[in-house]
C-alpha cells in the first residue's frame, strides 16, 4: 500500500514503516473526503520510560495489557506508535477490525518543539512558587507534557489523512477503560457514538466536575484538584477537529509565554474559557463514552 502526504510517497514495507494496515478497506473517494457519516477513533502509545520513575511510576506492560483490551474492540482505529508497538498491534488485531498504523518515531512528535521552552519554564521560580503539582508529571516530565499535549496534533493528522473516509474523529487513550472492556468486542459492526454524529462544529468531552470552582481559581496548574473534562476521549466533526487544533496550539504557546505548562486535560479547559462556542460538556465519568454517547 501507498500513501501520499505532502507530496511525499510512504510504503508499507517490514524494513522502513511507516503506514501499516490491517483489514483496511479503502474508499473510492479522493483522500480527506467523507463518504458519510461515521467515526474514527484516534490513540497512540509510546513507552516514555514511565516504569523508571521514582513516582506515579507504571511499567509499559501495564500499558500494553491495557490497550490489548482497547485492540480487541471492534472500533476503527487510527493508532501512532513506534516500530515495537506497531508489531504488538498486528498480534492483537484481526484483519476484520479496520485498523490504520500510522508509525511515527517519538522524537518526530510535533510538540516535541516545545521541548526547550517546556524544560525553561518547570525550572523557573514563578513555576515553581506555590506550585502543588510539582510530584505530578505535568510538572517535572517534558516527555510526559509533550505526549498528552500532542494528542490533538495526532487526531488533526487523523484528520487530514483520513484513510477511512469519516466525518467525524475522536481521540480515545490506549489505556481506555484501565482493562475493562469497555467497548463491545467481536462485534460483526463497529460502535459509533450515534449521538456525537449528528453534532457539527462542536468539540465534545466528557465533564467530570462542576466547572464553577475552575472559573474562580488563578493558578490552575499549581492547584491540587481533580480535572474538569476527560482527556480520554473527545472530538467532534472534521471542520471542529481543524478549528480545535489551531486553538490548542494558540493557547498552548501563550500559556508558555506565562510561565505556564500543563497535562491536556487543564490545557483543553483553558482553551475552552477562551472560545466556549465551540464546546459541549456531557456530565459523566472516565469511562462513559458508550453509555453517554450510543
Amino acid at each position: 500500500m501507498t500513501v501520499r502526504e505532502s507530496g511525499q510517497l510512504f510504503t508499507d514495507t517490514h524494513d522502513s514503516p511507516r503506514v501499516w494496515t490491517i483489514g483496511y478497506r479503502p474508499a473510492r473517494q479522493s483522500a480527506g473526503v467523507a463518504a458519510d457519516s461515521g467515526a474514527t477513533f484516534v490513540t497512540a502509545l509510546y513507552d516514555i520510560g514511565r516504569g523508571n520513575w521514582t513516582g506515579w511510576t507504571r511499567g509499559f506492560e501495564t500499558y500494553l495489557h491495557h490497550f490489548s483490551v482497547l485492540l480487541k474492540s471492534n472500533l476503527t482505529l487510527y493508532i501512532f506508535c513506534e516500530v515495537k508497538v506497531a508489531h504488538f498491534v498486528r498480534r492483537v488485531r484481526t484483519r476484520a477490525q479496520q485498523t490504520f498504523v500510522h508509525v511515527l518515531p517519538f522524537e518526530d512528535l510535533e510538540f516535541q518543539v516545545y521541548r526547550q521552552p517546556i524544560k525553561q519554564v518547570i525550572q523557573t521560580d514563578e513555576f515553581r512558587k506555590d506550585n502543588g503539582m510539582l510530584h505530578h508529571p505535568e510538572c517535572f516530565s517534558p516527555d510526559y507534557i509533550i505526549l498528552v499535549n500532542n494528542k490533538i496534533s495526532f487526531l488533526n493528522t487523523a484528520r487530514a489523512w483520513n484513510p477511512f473516509r469519516t466525518t467525524h474523529f475522536y481521540w480515545i487513550d490506549a489505556g481506555y477503560g484501565h482493562g475493562l472492556e469497555v467497548f463491545p468486542a467481536n462485534k460483526a459492526t463497529a460502535w459509533k457514538p450515534e449521538k456525537l454524529l449528528r453534532m457539527t462544529r462542536t468539540i465534545t468531552y466528557i465533564q467530570l466536575a462542576n466547572l464553577t470552582s475552575y472559573h474562580n481559581k488563578t493558578d490552575l496548574h499549581k492547584v491540587r484538584q481533580g480535572p474538569a473534562l476527560s482527556g480520554g476521549f473527545f472530538g467532534g466533526d472534521w471542520s471542529a477537529v481543524r478549528e480545535y487544533y489551531h486553538l490548542y496550539r494558540k493557547v498552548f504557546r501563550a500559556c508558555l509565554v506565562e510561565n505556564i505548562v500543563d497535562d491536556d486535560q487543564n490545557m483543553a479547559l483553558y482553551t475552552y474559557f477562551e472560545y466556549p462556542a465551540l464546546f459541549k460538556f456531557e456530565q459523566g465519568s472516565w469511562f462513559d463514552a458508550v453509555a453517554l454517547f450510543s
